[in-house]
Order: structure tokens, then C-alpha cells, then sequence
């Protein structure tokens, strides 16, 4: 029961999962390892004979690849996020004006990178959308778009806030959950997407092939409701919860209801 189990999880995790792997050691479980990265490149990393036990990604598409090829089981959904941005606070940004503001060719848009970190895919998606809203624009914001972070050539050890502070960048696409983190700075805002632009995002977990007794109950833990408390205590939604909206306290609240 004491074995270690080895974790590579998506970066976006960093403040929950180790919380998450505490609590389950409190309550009996293994101890726990955690490796952090872009979700596609340690699936890569996988693929290539990288040692785990279990994965967490911020799609279900990298775990499911695993499945597929023999290498995880029982890929599951265990968590939700969404799209937000965080922007120079004299951008004057709302919810409301996330495409007129886009729109300008002066506002410089950073993103993840997409294929090796599913936050660049994401916000791929909402060009996407956007596209569909406003034929033409999308597709110039992809582009437009500079991927600075989250790729297998990005430079280590930026941020969202730090590229906006340095004057790279105005605006950055981030899940809402790292987000929130910057609600409280009054040289950013952070911005909730309109509904018909955000795309859905579901974390998934697996477990690998022929793992020990611990990473199955590891992956049991993290469907739990103490560990779903954890996950939307950091900003991320439960399994099946309603999208949340970012308040002015940094937290995260329920939409009204009509």
C-alpha cells in the first residue's frame, strides 16, 4: 500500500493536485509523486517509455490516445475549467466587448501552444467560434496569435502576467482557474468569455496499464468529494458542474439563474 505513485499531470494542476495527493496520503493512500507539464508533451513523454502510474490531463484527448494504444485504462473525466483572459486593465475589456477588442490589429494576443498544451488548443477553439460569429476574424486571430508558452521550443519560465507587464503581449487566453489569480491586480483584468465563444473543457485522468493497487485508488480519490472541494477551491469546476462566473474577489461564483 506504501508504494509511491508516480504522477505527470498537466501543468494547469499546480496548486490543486499536490493538495489533492496530500489529502489522499492523510487518508491512508500512497505517497505520491508529481511530475508537471503541457499535457501533450507528457504524453510524448509516455509514448517514449517515460515511467508513470497515472496521467492527468487537461483534455480527454491525451488520455484516451493512452487507452487506445494499450498503454493507461479507465480515462475519466474528474474536473472542468473554461476560457478566460487576462488583460491590460486599460484595454478596457468586458465580457461584452472580447470580440471588438480582438478585432483591433493592434492588440497583441498571446497564447499557449496548441498541439503540445491543450491550453493553445482551447484557445484555438474559441478562434474557431469566433470565426463562425464573425467570418474572417477568427482565423486572422490565429494568425495573429503568438504561442509563447506551454511548447516543446517555449522559453521556460513565463507567465500570462509577466509577458503582459514586459509590454510582449496585451491580452493572454488562460484557463479561468490560473486566471482568477490575477483578479485582484489592478494593472489586469480578467475576463470571462461570452458563453457562445467558450469551448468545453474537461480534465481526464488513467491510470496505466498493469499499475499497482495505489494508482487505481489514486484515480478513485480524485473523483471524490473531497477532492472535487480541492479542484473548485483552485478555480476548477466539478465533473458535472455549471460554468462559474469570475468575480471582482478573484473567486469563482454561480451564474444566476432566471
Amino acid at each position: 500500500m506504501r508504494d509511491r505513485v508516480r504522477v505527470l499531470a498537466a501543468g494547469s494542476l499546480r496548486h490543486a493536485l499536490p493538495e489533492i495527493a496530500a489529502a489522499f496520503e492523510k487518508a491512508g493512500g500512497a505517497a505520491v509523486s508529481i511530475s508537471l507539464g503541457p499535457a501533450g508533451l507528457l504524453r510524448e513523454r509516455i509514448e517514449a517509455g517515460e515511467p508513470f502510474d497515472l496521467f492527468a490531463s487537461a483534455n480527454m484527448a491525451h488520455p484516451q490516445r493512452l487507452v487506445s494504444i494499450g498503454l493507461a485504462k479507465d480515462a475519466l473525466c474528474f474536473a472542468r475549467n473554461s476560457l478566460a483572459i487576462i488583460a491590460r486593465a486599460d484595454l478596457g475589456l468586458t465580457t461584452e466587448n472580447v470580440a471588438d477588442v480582438l478585432s483591433n490589429p493592434s492588440i497583441r494576443i498571446g497564447t499557449s501552444t496548441p498541439g503540445d498544451d491543450p491550453s493553445g488548443d482551447y484557445a484555438f477553439e474559441m478562434f474557431d467560434r469566433l470565426e463562425a460569429d464573425r467570418p474572417g476574424l477568427g482565423n486572422a486571430l490565429k494568425s495573429r496569435a503568438l504561442q509563447l508558452v506551454g511548447g516543446r521550443n517555449s522559453q521556460p519560465g513565463l507567465s500570462a502576467s509577466g509577458l503582459i507587464a514586459d509590454g510582449v503581449v496585451d491580452l493572454f487566453l488562460s484557463y479561468a482557474s490560473n486566471a482568477r489569480l490575477h483578479a485582484k491586480d489592478p494593472a489586469l483584468t480578467v475576463v470571462q468569455l461570452p458563453a457562445r465563444l467558450s469551448p468545453s473543457i474537461s480534465y481526464g485522468v488513467a491510470v496505466r496499464t498493469a499499475a499497482g493497487q495505489s494508482a487505481t485508488l489514486l484515480k478513485d480519490f480524485l473523483l471524490t468529494e473531497r477532492a472535487a472541494s480541492i479542484l473548485v477551491a483552485n478555480g476548477f469546476l466539478p465533473e458535472s458542474g455549471d460554468p462559474l462566473a469570475i468575480g471582482n474577489d478573484g473567486a469563482h461564483h454561480q451564474p444566476m439563474r432566471s
